[in-house]
């Protein structure tokens, strides 16, 4: 009979952790209001959606998951597969091969790398936009390849919901130049940038390059911050020192192709802004043309001007 109890109690000793254990993880589900939530597989505690850089041809984002694992062991998994949607529309499916490490009783941070065309993701929020919506759900759907005994692939999804962001655009308006001397001679190049979204955002050290007739790149650069307007145009006057070599370089194209010579500007921006989806992106903006489409430009503008006044 002593056995017996001693027995008994043992078991008991080895259920109770097992039984707590249940629920607790019980309690927990049953009080996580969210579509994703799960019962004993990992679940997702946080999911961050950044964009990093926004070129011309693509969009490079930062997808951070927090994954909590409720067991009481570590698991490895092997790779994740995952995909992107943006409103309805999947936009990017990939793999991420690397072995992930999910430890007990913890959380663990995943940073998957998100590489969008632009032409697809634009597409998407331009019938955003016309349907009259300010923002839109990004929902990344994630699947894990396991060990684990009971359950050898799970899945995870998150969304978030963003604003609807447009890609900020440069247009080279105008060329003027300052007075020649020993050491060259000065452009000041006006540039507008155009900023469709609802919200304003700051441009940091703005890095800039111009080309003339194919030859190698002027750079310059604009330290600090710059105020870019909400849904409207900001001009800003940008100077590049240019040597008397890069002067008789571009000589020959402009004497041989006059008004057909074609120019080349590119922008590199930082966004600083109150919007964690955005701020601290790389933003590359360029614009392209001939001198005879800017010499029109510029005298449109002075029209325009007579005209206001």
């Amino acid at each position: 009979m002593k056995a017996k109890r001693i027995v008994l109690v043992l078991l008991a000793l080895i259920l109770l952790p097992i039984v707590v254990f249940f629920a607790l993880q019980f309690y927990h589900y049953s009080k996580n209001e969210s579509p994703y939530r799960t019962l004993l597989i990992p679940r997702l505690e946080i999911g961050i959606v950044e964009i990093s850089n926004l070129g011309s041809d693509e969009i490079n984002m930062d997808e951070k998951l927090l994954i909590h694992n409720p067991l009481p062991f570590n698991f490895t998994a092997d790779s994740l597969q995952y995909k992107l949607f943006i409103g309805d529309v999947e936009v990017i499916k990939s793999t991420y091969t690397k072995s992930l490490l999910i430890r007990k009783w913890n959380s663990t941070w995943i940073d998957l790398p998100v590489t969008i065309n632009n032409e697809k993701l634009l597409a998407t929020l331009a019938k955003a936009d016309q349907l009259g919506k300010d923002s839109v759900l990004y929902r990344i759907q994630t699947t894990f390849h396991t060990h684990i005994p009971f359950k050898k692939k799970f899945e995870i999804d998150t969304e978030k919901l963003l604003p609807l962001f447009y890609i900020p655009t440069a247009r080279l308006k105008e060329v003027s130049h300052d007075s020649l001397n020993l050491k060259g001679v000065t452009l000041f190049l006006k540039v507008m940038i155009g900023n469709r979204n609802k919200f304003p955002f700051q441009l940091k050290d703005l890095k800039y390059k111009f080309s003339l007739g194919g030859h190698p790149w002027i750079t310059g650069a604009e330290l600090g911050a710059i105020d870019i307007k909400q849904q409207d145009s900001t001009e800003l006057l940008l100077p590049l020192r240019i040597s008397f070599s890069h002067i008789f370089k571009s000589l020959g194209p402009l004497i041989s192709k006059g008004g057909k010579v074609e120019y080349k500007l590119s922008m590199d921006l930082n966004l600083v802004s109150d919007n964690n989806a955005i701020k601290n992106s790389q933003v590359t903006v360029n614009d392209t043309g001939t001198l005879k489409e800017l010499i029109k430009l510029a005298k449109d503008e002075k029209n325009k001007e007579k005209e206001r006044q």
